[in-house]
């Protein structure tokens, strides 16, 4: 008996090998169908980021430029702005000089046109006035 039980281990060594080799074949295909899934998978993602490359580029150099010339165009602009204001700086400069310079005068015109008795230099235009009104008729008479 020990005969036949060799035999049958030996069958059910050389089933159970075929087994699993058949089922490692099935499990390679398995593998190798879901290996070309992936590989489409990536192939088309990549395919999606190349043309998304191919369209975004272009804007983005476009977007760049307009970052730049609008970046020329504040930098001159600061330029200006920079020119007008040491222009501005200049000009009080100078007025501040022609005020310290003429300040001294124009303060002893105020004093001396404030120190000046309107009062009596409208009763003195009165007086004129009075002494003047008889001749000036009397002229009259002339004409």
């Amino acid at each position: 008996m020990e005969g036949v039980d060799n035999k049958e281990q030996n069958t059910t060594e050389n089933v159970t090998s075929d087994q699993v080799l058949i089922e490692i074949r099935d499990l390679t295909k398995k593998k190798l169908f879901f290996q070309r899934i992936s590989t489409f998978c990536v192939a088309v993602m990549a395919v999606c980021v190349l043309v998304s490359v191919l369209i975004v580029i272009p804007k983005v150099r476009i977007t760049l430029n307009h970052i730049n010339d609008t970046a020329i165009q504040a930098q001159a602009s600061l330029n200006e702005a920079n020119t007008m204001i040491s222009s501005i700086t200049k000009a009080s400069e100078n007025l501040n000089s022609l005020v310290d310079e003429n300040g001294e005068g124009l303060t002893n015109a105020v004093k001396a046109l404030s120190e000046i008795d309107f009062e009596g230099l409208n009763e003195a235009i009165k007086d004129l006035q009075d002494a003047v009104g008889p001749l000036a008729s009397f002229m009259s008479r002339f004409k």
